[in-house]
């Protein structure tokens, strides 16, 4: 729940029971909502002088941080008793029926105004217990913008030195890049040689392979006519002999007719 809806009794809650008074805005709306608009504007310059209260103490706090201050409380007081003031009156204002409201919104006023002592008690104790720091005179101003233009000068130095570095180091891995794509590209123009070495030889080495393919062929050819004529060879041997066989039995019977013819 915002801290509105808290202000005003929870939203549809406070809204049904102003619609049985819907005529005009009594004095008592108009009290209520001031304080609660003041309570608000109260609890936010308390969280920032909290704020502030924190920085007491470090670079900041100077005299002016510390009038701001002063002042800023002074604020926080101012509106504690304007509201106070129509507190009274919305008090007086208020009928039965807004008792539960006004109760709500009254705690949470008085914690408002508990963090606020106890935190008015912080700041004075810290402001006691620190110095403010001195403000930086015109002159010191002025030296402290020199030192810090020649701190920037002295930077921008080193830094074009650094880029002038860092550029010959490029210009160096351009040149080596450089030097890679010319090795690269006489090692494609190498391979490429080689390759169509390769196919060239290739073409060889087919025309070879057909040769010994077709000699196999050929020596198995003539092993087949060599192993027919063996065949054939044999067989003439065997004729030959048959017939010398024959000449010789018809010669041997031509003897005997002869022998036994002179005989008789």
């Amino acid at each position: 729940m915002s801290f509105e809806d808290q202000m005003t009794g929870g939203g549809e809650s406070y809204q049904s029971s102003r619609k049985q008074e819907k005529k005009n805005i009594s004095k008592f709306d108009k009290m209520y909502q001031k304080v609660v608009q003041n309570t608000h504007s109260i609890a936010q310059s308390i969280n920032r002088l909290k704020t502030m209260g924190n920085n007491i103490g470090r670079n900041q706090d100077t005299e002016n941080f510390r009038k701001r201050i002063q002042q800023l409380i002074s604020n926080i007081e101012s509106l504690i008793e304007n509201t106070n003031s129509s507190w009274k009156t919305m008090k007086r204002e208020m009928n039965n029926s807004d008792k539960h409201k006004v109760d709500k919104l009254e705690n949470f006023w008085n914690e408002i105004q508990s963090n606020f002592k106890k935190l008015r008690k912080d700041v004075d104790k810290k402001l006691r217990e620190y110095l403010p720091k001195q403000e930086v005179v015109e002159d010191e101003k002025d030296d402290l913008k020199k030192g810090l233009l020649e701190q920037d000068q002295r930077e921008m130095i080193q830094l074009e030195n650094q880029i002038d570095f860092q550029n010959d180091i490029i210009n160096e891995r351009e040149e080596g890049i450089l030097e890679i794509e010319a090795a690269v590209t006489d090692v494609n123009e190498m391979m490429r040689d080689i390759a169509s070495m390769v196919h060239e030889q290739g073409k060889g080495i087919e025309l070879i392979a057909d040769n010994v393919e077709t000699a196999k062929h050929r020596v198995e050819d003539g092993v087949d006519n060599l192993r027919t004529a063996n065949k054939y060879q044999k067989k003439s041997r065997k004729k030959s002999c048959w017939l010398l066989l024959i000449i010789a039995c018809v010669i041997l019977i031509v003897v005997v007719v002869v022998i036994l013819g002179v005989k008789l």
